[in-house]
């Protein structure tokens, strides 16, 4: 009888491609054991031992589709060991022992190590990479991330060079976290990038350069430098946004880039090109072999020499996924050449996942790598697939482009909706276009660099070149714009959506790839189950981008939530109403670097979570940074109905900015006082300050901070933003007792507030505090703690209990943090006895 299309296709696959086996097991293991980094390293073992046993037993039998099951087993269970292993040594690495030891949120330490990159520049300050020898008076070698702040970095930037040796006395600390659903763990990231802590430095003239890099690290960071230099002299004349973007192309850096340009880039699906990948090795390797061709040297010398090249490029522009993916599938493609060894180019690509996976075992959690590697697989499984015959000469290159930017979209489509809640389909179109626009400009990039040397009328030229490249990338990105259809923003799908999506996905291929092979009419009852699995794998697509149960979710259940996001040293509240409707008080903000837009990456996965595609309201309680610094992301994404503001500053910059922004996308911008009051889904939400003011401000002031107070039935909740003791003793006599009251904790927990008649008037039964992790401020101050504590409050912080949500009927209230602590009150515990805590369980 004859075999089933995915059977051949499987078969055929192991047998073309015998490297998938080990990395398939390699791959999926080394995400278990990072995953679930708590299992008993016994357990794998003895799967390991298991599948060896079973391995033994198919070669005897000679099975060899259960051999292949045991080999997928045991690497998969061999790799599990080895990334638990990895994840033990980084939480426990030598800067983090030396750190614990100290006994503080911070500590300040003399650091001596060597730059792992240049120096670059961000809105905090300067950005050093080490790699410690020395923490203090302990030999320590780990990755630490230093902020050299104040005006003097900048102008000293050329001294730290990735390999010199330096030394700074640093206030180190854990990194930061944003402990809410669907947002990753930073501190996490970090440590699987091998950056262990972070710290700041107070001024550049604190660090000292001890000694130079070797010979190949500093002639690399010279030609990094003379390479800026050219392409910003060259492409800078015509624009500074195309000289960033060409820089990106050529050397790898990205630091110049601008965040808008970077967005735009991304709803695009076009962000890839600016980042060194297959496409751009490809183009060096052609263009290597080309100037072999006119030199007349092809054959083993030109193969060799193109290696030599690619291993030196590689090292110039500094490691990364994708940079070691596509250098090595070049390595490996070229030395098979010279060896003469033809094997399909899967093959090639599972030796170098394989190879990757063992030497770093976190790769597997980079998007990076996910990115690069699942778009060269995906396109290699498409590649050859089409007769030449069908497919007009003419037309064939754009063909070829459209087919695997299909390939490539259809196989990371979850993966952009995992890592970037995003799913666009603009790609598709846009690479016809973007393509061969970084192909130009990156070789006329790379032109630039040793034209500089010998003209500089013919580098212009030649910069100008790579500007219309960079800036055709830029223009045709406005697509999404234009048609905004083309580009979505979705939660974060659950792993069982994902599993249908790639097994109805893999199906699909199996039935296309067996069919497709035969050249021959096959009957219908053979394209069935292909036609089954694409359905799967559309219908799950289809969940992923419009996810019913959170569209059932944005309709309410009847009762009150309302969330305290975790958004560090900040504030953001998010109030889900009875029947729906919405309110986002705050939007967080200060990240430290321009490419972390804390709106975006830290409040929005939560609005998307619930289901929010438009907001109610969104309330700025005052200006500062660290309430309204995530505000534009969100009223782009959203278009909350309307915007309150409390006093207007119309010298403040930023607010202006904002309402800018209100106004692009049609929201009503409102000022509010004291005695305005709203009704939403039957829960009363009632002004209490600020007052209007007798003058017109040109700061922003804490103490104009909007306070607001929500009651339904018997509960009370009192947001209060940032007011001062001035504001509570105004403010005081407004709040009419309350069976049970939660207030959030004024102003992060300062000193400046929470006065004492403010805390025994209000007699919350529950008071949470948005806090970031060891803050300079110090904040909650103790003291505050304190008289919270002396009227039975029980106390919630976001720093150590992450997002901390609540939930109530109208008479009991359910708290929860994102960490796991629970408890739960009832309006009548609360009356019955207004001395004693409530009874939390």
């Amino acid at each position: 009888m004859e075999s089933r299309p995915w059977g051949r296709a499987c078969r055929g696959l192991c047998v073309r491609a015998v490297a998938a086996v080990p990395a398939l097991g390699l791959l999926a293991g080394s995400a278990i054991g990072l995953a679930w980094p708590e299992v008993p390293p016994t357990f794998f073992t003895m799967v390991l031992a298991a599948s060896l046993l079973a391995g033994g037993w198919a070669v005897w039998s000679g099975r060899s589709v259960s051999l292949t099951m045991a080999l997928v087993a045991a690497f998969g269970a061999g790799a599990a060991l080895l990334a638990q292993n990895a994840w033990r040594a980084a939480w426990r690495s030598p800067a983090r022992v030396v750190f614990e030891a100290s006994q503080g949120d911070s500590a300040e330490l003399v650091v001596v190590g060597r730059l792992i990159s240049d120096a670059s520049l961000a809105p905090s300050g300067v950005l050093l990479g080490l790699e410690t020898q020395w923490i203090g008076p302990v030999q320590a070698r780990d990755g630490i991330l230093l902020t050299v702040v104040g005006v003097l970095g900048p102008g000293r930037m050329d001294e730290w060079r990735a390999g010199r040796m330096v030394r700074a006395p640093a206030i180190l600390r854990r990194p930061s976290r944003y402990l809410d659903p669907d947002v990753p763990d930073q501190e996490r990231a970090l440590l699987r990038r091998g950056i262990a802590l972070v710290g700041t430095v107070k001024s550049a003239a604190l660090v000292q350069v001890l000694a130079h890099g070797s010979v190949p690290s500093e002639l690399a960071a010279g030609v990094r430098r003379f390479a800026r230099r050219a392409i910003q002299s060259s492409v800078g004349r015509w624009s500074a946004r195309s000289a960033s973007i060409v820089t990106a192309i050529v050397i790898g850096d990205r630091t110049g880039l601008d965040a808008e340009v970077e967005r735009r880039l991304q709803e695009a699906g076009t962000y890839h090109v600016i980042a060194i990948s297959g496409g751009n090795i490809a183009i060096l390797v052609g263009l290597t072999l080309t100037l072999f061709r006119f030199a007349g040297l092809l054959g083993g010398t030109a193969m060799l020499s193109a290696i030599v090249g690619l291993a030196a490029y590689g090292y110039l522009v500094g490691r990364g996924a994708s940079v070691d993916r596509a250098t090595l599938m070049a390595i490996v493609y070229l030395a098979g050449r010279i060896l003469d060894l033809r094997g399909p180019p899967l093959n090639a690509l599972a030796v170098v996942a394989a190879v990757l996976v063992v030497i770093n075992p976190f790769a597997v959690s980079d998007p990076a790598f996910l990115l690069t590697f699942g778009a060269t697989a995906a396109i290699l499984a498409v590649a050859g697939r089409l007769p030449s015959n069908q497919v007009p000469r003419v037309a064939a290159g754009a063909i070829s482009i459209l087919i695997a930017s299909a390939a490539s979209e259809a196989a990371l489509m979850p993966v952009s909706a995992m890592v970037f809640s995003r799913v666009t389909f603009a790609g598709l179109v846009l690479n016809l276009a973007a393509i061969p626009l970084m192909a130009i400009a990156q070789i006329a990039g790379m032109v630039v660099v040793p034209l500089s040397l010998l003209s500089e009328r013919l580098a212009v030229v030649a910069g100008w070149i790579a500007f219309v490249g960079a800036e055709g990338l830029v223009v045709s990105a406005r697509l999404v714009e234009i048609v905004p259809a083309l580009t979505w923003r979705v939660a974060k799908p659950s792993a069982w959506v994902l599993a249908v999506y790639y097994g109805g996905l893999v199906g699909t291929w199996l039935v296309w790839s067996g069919v497709g092979s035969r050249r021959a009419h096959v009957p219908a009852t053979r394209t069935r189950p292909g036609a089954f699995s694409a359905a799967v794998c559309l219908g799950a697509s289809i969940w992923i981008l419009a996810e019913p149960t959170r569209i059932l979710r944005a309709r309410g259940d009847g009762r009150l939530h309302v969330t305290f996001i975790d958004v560090g040293q900040g504030d953001a509240s998010f109030v889900q109403f009875p029947q729906g409707d919405t309110l986002l008080v705050d939007a967080g903000g200060l990240s430290g670097t321009a490419a972390f837009d804390i709106g975006d990456r830290v409040v929005a996965p939560l609005l998307r979570r619930a289901g929010v595609r438009r907001l109610g309201t969104l309330v700025l309680t005052h200006g500062d940074a660290d309430h309204i610094g995530g505000a534009g992301s969100l009223i782009r994404e959203f278009h909350p109905w309307v915007v309150w503001e409390g006093v207007p500053v119309p010298p403040f910059e930023p607010l202006q900015t904002l309402r800018t922004a209100a106004q692009s996308v049609r929201s009503r911008w409102a000022n509010v006082q004291t005695a305005d009051e709203v009704h939403i889904d039957g829960v009363d939400v009632m002004v209490q300050h600020p007052r209007l003011p007798d003058w017109e401000r040109q700061t922003v002031r804490n103490n104009d901070s909007i306070v607001l107070e929500i009651i339904w039935r018997d509960i009370s909740l009192v947001l209060t933003g940032d007011i001062g003791r001035e504001a509570e003793h105004v403010i005081v006599s407004r709040f009419a007792p309350a069976p049970l009251r939660i207030v959030k904790i004024p102003h992060h927990g300062s000193l400046t507030s929470s006065s004492q008649d403010f805390v025994r008037a209000l007699a919350p039964r529950v008071a949470i505090v948005s806090v970031g992790r060891g803050n300079r401020f110090g904040h909650p101050a103790s003291l505050v703690l304190q008289r919270y504590a002396e009227i039975g409050a029980e106390v919630f912080r976001t720093d150590q209990d992450g997002a901390v949500t609540l939930e109530t009927d109208g008479d009991s209230v359910e708290i929860r943090g994102f960490t796991g602590r629970r408890a739960r009150l009832t309006s009548g515990s609360a009356r019955a006895s207004r001395e004693a805590p409530p009874a939390f369980r």
